[in-house]
């Protein structure tokens, strides 16, 4: 446990209680970090290798905005929506719950999205249906904390058109103790708001739990595996760790959904990769 708190706390995380919580320190692009209260200093290695690990669920979402109105839900210093915007999105919106990150957002990517400060919670400000795609990173396991995953569900579902896509990245708490979802408890929540959708797993084994991975396995309660290609020089390891890779089906372009998905982009170290379409 030690190990993953250390860890933990490697990715940005600070401990309350039993739970962990965001502190809005926020690695942007340039190498610099900014604070919530808008303080810039130089970004840590380890802050770097998160920032580019995170980048990978963007280049993986990106593949379906082209021509999409698409919704960035957590959006933080706005290089997502840039990404989704050069891939091809018709028009695309940021928000977030930090004022300090919105006002970066726009000042850096304000020429390709628009950007507001709403909590996922309570999106007053995106209008039902209005959106082709909406994808969301890192976000739901804060919400976690105080109960309203289920609701913050249900606003990415509202502001979603019928027929559109969710794409949600969210960290496997086998990898991160407690932080995060289990399998079951990841795939419980999307089944109470979507009928189809599909989870893709992390493609590191749990480094100090592997047997909880195995057990799954055995009993066949996994996403889908993809035998993915990781550079290490763009993830956060525990010190001295070697991590052992899942073993599932080659990476390429595949159907899921009724769409054809390059699972090739993935990346997907610590977190279940979830995409669902709202019907």
């Amino acid at each position: 446990m030690k190990k993953v708190l250390k860890h933990l706390k490697a990715l940005g995380a600070r401990i309350k209680r039993t739970y962990y919580y965001e502190d809005y320190k926020r690695v942007y692009p340039d190498r610099i970090e900014i604070s919530s209260d808008g303080t810039q200093k130089a970004a840590t290695e380890t802050a770097v290798r998160n920032f580019l690990n995170h980048r990978k669920f963007y280049l993986f979402a990106a593949q379906f905005a082209g021509g999409r109105k698409v919704a960035d839900i957590g959006c933080g210093s706005g290089y997502g929506c840039r990404i989704l915007k050069e891939q091809g999105a018709s028009s695309v919106h940021g928000y977030d719950a930090s004022r300090a990150a919105v006002e970066y957002a726009r000042s850096r990517y304000g020429d390709c999205a628009e950007f507001d400060v709403q909590l996922i919670t309570r999106m007053d400000r995106a209008p039902g249906g209005a959106f082709d795609l909406s994808v969301c990173s890192e976000v739901l396991e804060h919400v976690k904390e105080y109960g309203k995953e289920g609701q913050a569900l249900s606003e990415l579902k509202r502001i979603t058109r019928k027929g559109g896509l969710v794409i949600v990245g969210t960290p496997n708490s086998e990898m991160l103790g407690r932080h995060g979802f289990s399998f079951d408890e990841i795939d419980g929540l999307f089944s109470l708001h979507f009928s189809r959708f599909v989870i893709f797993e992390n493609a590191f084994v749990p480094f100090d739990n592997p047997g909880a991975w195995r057990d799954r396995l055995d009993r066949g309660r996994t996403g889908v595996v993809v035998s993915q290609k990781i550079d290490l020089e763009e993830t956060v390891l525990p010190e001295g760790a070697i991590p052992e890779i899942k073993e599932g089906i080659a990476p390429g372009v595949r159907r899921f959904l009724g769409c054809d998905v390059d699972t090739s982009l993935l990346h997907n170290t610590h977190s279940w990769v979830v995409m669902a379409v709202n019907e």
